[in-house]
């Protein structure tokens, strides 16, 4: 019992922890993500726990109709421009400096779930960092 409890404890130890805002709606999305890539963090909602913590900054444009006319005469297709951009600003609890940002961008016509789609973006570039 006794080395088990050693290896859970030593396993926890080796994942560092990130504070996401439970309020966010792009948190659960997020926290989908970093499952979904196997991005080696344990996530929890008391920032007093965290090593990290994780803030974003999100925007969207529903494109426009005119966009997506133009876009049928000039290629054939209609495209009207709607996009989702969501940037990650991972803070270092302890030392309150910047550790990661990043910005990803992606079209709705391109992704069927461009929300989806920006929160695997931000945990895969997320995911190369932490291994460096």
């Amino acid at each position: 019992m006794l080395i088990v409890s050693t290896l859970v404890s030593r396993g926890q130890s080796t994942q560092a922890t990130a504070y996401l805002d439970p309020n966010s709606p792009f948190s659960p999305e997020f926290t989908s993500a970093l499952q979904s890539k196997k991005v080696p963090l344990t996530v929890t909602t008391d920032p007093a726990n965290a090593q990290y913590l994780v803030n974003f900054n999100l925007a969207n444009n529903n494109g426009s109709v005119v966009q997506g006319i133009a876009s049928v005469i000039t290629s054939g297709t209609y495209e009207t421009g709607a996009w989702d951009r969501a940037t990650i600003q991972v803070v270092d609890a302890h030392s309150k400096n910047i550790v990661f940002s990043y910005t990803c961008k992606k079209y709705s016509q391109n992704s069927g779930d461009p929300t989806k789609s920006v929160a695997e973006c931000l945990a895969k570039h997320w995911k190369s960092q932490l291994g460096k």
